[in-house]
């Protein structure tokens, strides 16, 4: 079975443009929790994902962001913008962070890099 690629073929070597870190984090979409291969302000790469989405479709999420104390919690839309062929791999996009969740993601960043710089 072929999947749908990215629509934006002149991002092909480096699609995604943000800095990504590798720090933990969990997305669930419907009721399915999925590990996230790697993040940035402005999407993730889902790991071992075998659903149906694929590109363009947009999808909620719930993330859960491991901060520091009890965690943070956000709901957001997202649109799938790759789904690999090799790997059970799906890369989407955030559409509209409202500003908590910015600020939530912007602190782990921000934390994530200072613990990689040490």
């Amino acid at each position: 079975m072929s999947l749908p690629q990215s629509r934006d073929t002149e991002l092909s070597d480096d699609r995604r443009q943000a800095q990504r870190l590798q720090a933990p984090m969990t997305v669930v979409i419907g009721n399915t929790p999925y590990a996230i291969t790697n993040w940035s302000l402005s999407g993730v790469k889902i790991a071992d994902y075998y659903g149906d989405l694929a590109p363009p479709d947009d999808a909620d999420l719930r993330v859960l962001v491991p901060t520091a104390g009890p965690g943070a919690l956000f709901q957001t839309e997202a649109e799938v913008r790759r789904r690999e062929e090799d790997t059970p791999e799906l890369a989407v996009a955030f559409k509209d962070l409202d500003p908590l969740a910015r600020q939530t993601l912007n602190r782990y960043f921000h934390d994530r890099i200072i613990d990689e710089c040490e």
